[in-house]
């Protein structure tokens, strides 16, 4: 190497050196570095808004970090300084609270929360007043599965009253009011004058219920009616399939009492007879009670014996136990009522003519519980549909596909309005047909 390139880079190797030692000197006349951040305590008690009393088992969230408390309520976090938040919840007992904490310095941060209770969900109570009872399997029985429906499905208490005298109405009625129930259902025409009339103006805070209600006057505020139409659409199929399938074309509707409602039901019943067989005899009879099996055999058998009837249709409750035997016993058609009778004798029972009661009561009490009752039903007369045929059963294979689907399409072109069912009132039934 020549002196001149050895000179060279000895004033490299110098130049380096100084630079190297000016840094050193640099960073040695710096002030230290602060120390790293040191940790911050976050504490605090969980209570009740209410009873000022400790929560256990609260669950405390500080951004990701989880804390449960203990018997005592307290929670505690040891975190680096910064600014956090605190979200306390215990699900199902207690609102949620979020709260915010600045924790600039090394020391405890105290934060006491709060929650309050999330009240319990209501208990609503509903009352069901019938004349009868499960055994009619008919009015009063479709009422009470009503009944048991809104229990189970909605988890009401609910209380029933069978086999209530008319003697007895207001007084059953006026006591489930004042004793808080929220719905008092009235199943039966004869329920009419006590919860149209009478009671529930004495108490405003209960709302009432009436099965069947009337056209006019309109029942109270509080007070929500089905219209009596309710089932004349299942009368007119079930006249439609008696027209169709009578051999001797003379068919009987035989009924308890005589309302307006049963009325609509019977007229209803002879148009669909007299729609599809003009020439066929419609009977009516009026038992003038629902509860005497007796009378209700009677009744049948002088229609079977005197007017060669061969198709009953009850409405009769308890009465029509006894039209069932006599059928039975004649070994002729009957169409049961409200329930599907078939248990009871299912070698003659063509088809029931069913109500969709607990449909309705669902309807009411769904109001109840979205507070929307005294908008949508307080005050009025519900016009629904209940009615439908049952099943044949036994007679599955006996009445013909045709008839079947005359059933179906009678029953789509009601719902299209192209057939009107009538909904004739009159105070009495018909005389016989000449």
């Amino acid at each position: 190497m020549s002196k001149k390139a050895i000179a060279k880079t000895t004033a490299i190797l110098i130049l380096v050196i100084v630079i190297l030692a000016a840094g050193l000197l640099y960073y040695a006349t710096l002030p230290p570095p602060p120390p790293p951040p040191g940790p911050a305590t976050i504490t605090g008690k969980v209570t009740d808004a209410k009873t000022g009393a400790p929560i256990a088992g609260a669950t405390v969230n500080l951004d990701g970090l989880t804390y449960i408390t203990g018997p005592d309520g307290t929670y505690s976090f040891s975190v680096k300084v910064g600014s956090y938040t605190i979200t306390v919840s215990m699900t199902g007992k207690y609102e949620a609270k979020t709260a915010s904490v600045s924790a600039k310095e090394e020391k405890k941060y105290t934060v006491d929360v709060t929650l309050t209770p999330i009240p319990p969900p209501r208990k609503y109570k509903m009352a069901l007043m019938v004349g009868g009872d499960e055994t009619d399997l008919g009015f009063s029985y479709m009422a009470i599965q009503g009944a048991y429906r809104i229990r189970d499905k909605y988890g009401w208490e609910i209380d029933i009253s069978r086999l209530v005298s008319f003697a007895d109405q207001a007084r059953v009625a006026s006591d489930y009011a004042a004793r808080g129930y929220d719905l008092v259902f009235a199943v039966g025409g004869q329920f009419i004058p006590t919860i149209y009339f009478e009671v529930p103006k004495q108490y405003d805070n209960t709302y009432f219920a009436q099965v069947p209600g009337l056209e006019a006057p309109p029942p109270p505020p509080n007070v929500v009616a089905l219209h009596p139409a309710f089932q004349i659409v299942g009368h007119y199929l079930g006249g439609v399939l008696a027209g169709k399938m009578t051999k001797t074309n003379a068919v009987a509707w035989v009924c308890g009492e005589w309302y307006p409602y049963i009325a609509m039901e019977f007229w209803a019943f002879k148009a669909g007879v007299e729609s599809v067989n003009p020439n066929a005899k419609v009977y009516a009879r009026v038992a003038g009670t629902w509860g005497d099996a007796s009378l209700g055999f009677q009744i049948a058998k002088a229609l079977i014996e005197t007017k060669n009837v061969d198709i009953i249709v009850h409405v009769a409750d308890l009465t029509g136990r006894g039209i069932i035997a006599a059928c039975q016993a004649y070994g002729i058609k009957v169409m049961g009522s409200v329930a599907d009778q078939v248990a009871i004798a299912p070698n003659v029972t063509l088809t029931s003519i069913m109500m969709d009661t607990p449909l309705f009561m669902e309807m009411v009490a769904q109001t109840i519980v979205n507070g929307t009752f005294k908008e949508k039903m307080g005050g009025k007369a519900i016009d629904v549909n209940l009615g439908y045929l049952a099943p044949f059963h036994e007679f599955e294979k006996i009445v013909p596909q045709a008839v079947k689907d005359l059933l179906t399409k009678t029953e789509e072109d009601i719902k299209k309005g192209v057939i009107v069912v009538p909904r004739t009132v009159t105070d009495k039934p018909p005389p016989d047909p000449a």
